[in-house]
């Protein structure tokens, strides 16, 4: 069933219930970074309902009163962690309706999901049908179903240029990647800085990118907190990464950007603004910033996997010990 049957049906259901108060987005690791462009979307978008996130076992053990039949919950996991599974099952119990986000149709989200949205995934992914790409399309639905969203159609449009956008942001960055990965090849830590709707981008980086794939520390700083203390252990030599968004909150990465070129040296700018290059129609771009730029960062991370020879699929603890 595709995104935009899957929210007509819901959206009959709702009516009969009283209409649709309360979005769920609940995820763990890279699926919560990957769900976190519909959060954005649906919390600056929606008059009538409202949006928040949770990690899957915190929705788990601490579910909120709140959840009940009026209640939508978008929860996603590729292989279905088995946290993220049981956060359908109690959203199930709660008597939301739940999407179930996940690789494909055999995992044990789509056993329990109300409803199920696989997504493309792996090495060859299609991006304009990602993870990202997919929690975006059930918020632009959503808005569009539920309260006759005026941006819909330029949204539904930009989808087109996505896969363009990336292949050609790989092929343009790369040697500016390569030349990234050899300065910073023995650093041990990382500051990476983001805004709005970068701001799941900068805690994938981090988390995911960083943390679990290179084992190096990394610190995800908001442009717009960086300056009420963060600030103050910025140098010379400080690695950092400022992701620029294109749209409303742009002015507080090139706030950011104003003190690092007064005050560092050692940081890099990947701009979703140049990497668009006026491709997606600016009233929605602001919303598209993640679904690139995800894919993006980690393209420059890898650089550094290349350099160093630690693989990106290399693993300590992950599926390995018990936890």
């Amino acid at each position: 069933m595709e995104v935009k049957q899957i929210i007509a049906e819901i959206k009959e259901k709702m009516d009969q219930r009283g209409g649709l108060k309360h979005m769920y987005f609940v995820a763990c690791g890279g699926s919560k970074a990957a769900i976190f462009p519909g959060l954005y979307l649906i919390q600056s978008e929606a008059k009538n309902f409202s949006a928040t996130t949770y990690t899957s076992n915190e929705f788990v053990h601490a579910t909120p009163k709140e959840l009940d039949e009026r209640c939508i919950a978008v929860i996603c996991s590729l292989k279905a962690t088995p946290e993220t599974v049981k956060a359908v099952e109690t959203a199930n119990a709660a008597g939301a309706i739940t999407i179930a986000m996940t690789g494909n149709m055999q995992t044990g989200m789509a056993k329990v999901g109300q409803y199920v949205v696989t997504y493309s995934n792996g090495d060859h992914q299609d991006y304009s049908d990602s993870n990202q790409a997919n929690a975006l399309r059930i918020g632009f639905e959503v808005l569009h179903q539920f309260e006759n969203w005026d941006k819909y159609e330029k949204a539904m449009e930009a989808y087109q240029y996505i896969d363009e956008i990336v292949s050609e942001g790989k092929k343009n960055c790369l040697p500016a990647a390569q030349a990234w990965a050899e300065k910073v090849e023995h650093e041990p830590v990382f500051y990476v800085l983001a805004s709005g709707p970068n701001y799941g981008v900068a805690y994938s980086m981090c988390c995911c990118h960083f943390m679990e794939m290179q084992w190096r520390h990394a610190v995800c700083l908001h442009t717009g907190e960086y300056f009420h203390g963060p600030f103050e252990t910025t140098d010379k030599k400080l690695p950092m990464i400022l992701l620029m968004s294109e749209g409303r909150t742009r002015a507080l990465d090139e706030r950011c950007l104003k003190f690092l070129n007064t005050y560092a040296e050692n940081f890099i700018i990947i701009d979703f603004e140049k990497l668009n290059g006026g491709k997606i129609d600016p009233s929605v771009a602001e919303f598209f910033n993640p679904v690139v730029m995800i894919p993006i960062e980690r393209y420059y991370v890898s650089q550094l996997a290349e350099k160093t020879g630690h693989s990106m699929d290399e693993r300590r603890y992950m599926w390995k010990v018990e936890y």
